[in-house]
């Protein structure tokens, strides 16, 4: 097997694991912790429900290729293979689903937030995904910069870098928490309401300044392709909090 195509089957197999836990636990959530009267729904008919779920799927998948396979044009000797490398990214997906749901809200004039439908699915299939990236090493280009300090991680290349993946997980596993306890508190309806926006806020603040010790493109102020589609991230989750409040 080729090191183009270990490195795929690999990815492949960790995502469909991904995507494996995620149903399990959004299937939880929506039939022992989130009562239906709780769940969204702004929609129409059956019909718009579907059409919204399939213009955020289809944005989220074609935001992730091009974001990423730009950042990686941008970024000399990127693929080992030669030519450029197509690949995908979550927050390129977050960026392109967030964009194609509230352009879809905005021409059927929706401002019920629906995030909650898709806030126990990003954030259990990233999660796991990460493994994979750990799995994949130097190949997935996920990881960060050399460092000295004691918790470095080799991946596979002899060199100890930031392990950048185990800091996203972290993340997740602390704002899961955190959201996970809000919903038996008071403020369970609010945190329904405005959960997904914590997430974006919290989410893309943290790529922003991982960006800083991860070998991505810098050709604008400094900043990444994925620095600077975090930006406005940031700056629309906080305004959809505080028109929720």
């Amino acid at each position: 097997m080729s090191f183009d195509e270990n490195y795929w089957s690999i990815k492949i197999l960790y995502d469909m694991a991904g995507y494996l836990a995620a149903f399990f636990v959004t299937w939880f959530f929506y039939r022992k912790i989130l009562r239906k009267n709780e769940l969204p729904n702004p929609f129409a008919d059956p019909w718009q429900k579907w059409e919204y779920y399939l213009l955020v799927l289809a944005g989220a998948m074609f935001w992730a290729v091009v974001i990423s396979t730009f950042d990686g044009a941008m970024i000399p000797g990127r693929n080992p293979l030669g030519g450029i490398l197509l690949s995908k990214s979550i927050a390129g997906a977050l960026f392109g689903g967030i964009v194609s749901a509230e352009t879809y809200k905005y021409f059927h004039r929706i401002t019920t937030p629906t995030g909650i439908l898709f806030l126990p699915w990003i954030v259990i299939g990233l999660f796991v995904g990460r493994f994979g990236a750990i799995a994949t090493g130097i190949r997935d280009f996920t990881y960060g910069l050399p460092t000295s300090m004691p918790w470095g991680m080799d991946f596979w290349d002899g060199t100890m870098r930031h392990p950048t993946m185990v800091y996203e997980m972290a993340l997740l596993i602390l704002f899961f928490a955190i959201f996970c306890h809000w919903l038996y508190s008071k403020r369970r309806k609010w945190w329904i309401r405005n959960g997904f926006y914590v997430f974006v806020v919290a989410y893309f603040t943290y790529r922003f300044l991982i960006g800083f010790i991860q070998p991505y493109s810098h050709f604008w102020l400094g900043l990444s392709t994925y620095q600077l589609i975090s930006l406005p991230m940031v700056i629309y989750g906080w305004k959809m909090i505080k028109n929720n409040f």
